[in-house]
C-alpha cells in the first residue's frame, strides 16, 4: 500500500514540474512582448489587457498562475494567439 502511495506521489511531484515549467514558459514569452511592446508599464498593460495591475505584477513578480480568460486576454493584448503562446509546449505522460 505505501508502495502504490509513493509511487502516485513521485508521479504528482512529476507532473506538477512539469506544469510549473510550462507556467514559467509561457509567462517568460509574455514578458519579452510586455518588455518590448509595453515598455514594462505593468499599469498600461494592464488596462489593455482588462485586468487589475496587481495580476500582472502577481504574474511575472511572484510566478502566479493564470486562468485560460486571463491567457486568452494577454494573448489578445499582445497580439498573438492563445496557441503561439503555447507552441511546442507539451506535457510528457511518462516523466
Amino acid at each position: 500500500m505505501k508502495s502504490i502511495i509513493l509511487t502516485g506521489l513521485m508521479q504528482f511531484c512529476s507532473m506538477q514540474k512539469q506544469l510549473d515549467s510550462i507556467k514559467k514558459e509561457v509567462v517568460q514569452r509574455i514578458h519579452v512582448v510586455f518588455q518590448r511592446d509595453f515598455d514594462g508599464n505593468n499599469r498600461k498593460f494592464a488596462k489593455e489587457v482588462g485586468c487589475d495591475e496587481k495580476t500582472i505584477r502577481f504574474l511575472f513578480d511572484h510566478n502566479q498562475g493564470m486562468t485560460l480568460n486571463l491567457l486568452f486576454k494577454i494573448a489578445r493584448a499582445i497580439k498573438i494567439s492563445p496557441s503561439q503562446l503555447l507552441d511546442g509546449l507539451e506535457f510528457k505522460k511518462d516523466e
